[in-house]
């Protein structure tokens, strides 16, 4: 059963992988990048693209469940070489990347 509210339900970390290709795939043009996430990109030298290929990537893992913060689970994906931590929309049809680093830096 899905949450009623994506940003303040938990997701444990295989659901929360799936849903992040579920917004992917039905509402692409729904992914947002907060202010602090492209200043993270850009001083690490990555693109959004980037970010987002992380996102796509069948190789990337969440490793843990969610983590509250202000107010929003967070969930963090990586692959071998980069970070993203993205954050759902209350109703689970957009998402938004919160920050974004590069491993090997």
């Amino acid at each position: 059963m899905a949450p009623s509210d994506y940003k303040s339900q938990k997701l444990n970390k295989n659901e929360a992988k799936k849903h992040i290709r579920f917004v992917l795939s039905k509402y692409p043009d729904s992914v947002w990048f907060s202010k602090h996430s492209l200043e993270e990109l850009e001083k690490d030298d990555l693109a959004t693209v980037d970010a987002l290929n992380v996102l796509k990537s069948p190789d990337a893992m969440i490793c843990d469940d969610g983590e509250l913060e202000r107010g929003s689970y967070r969930y963090r994906i990586e692959t071998a070489n980069i970070v993203v931590v993205v954050a759902f929309s209350c109703d689970g049809r957009s998402l938004t990347i919160v920050t974004a680093w590069d491993k090997r830096k």
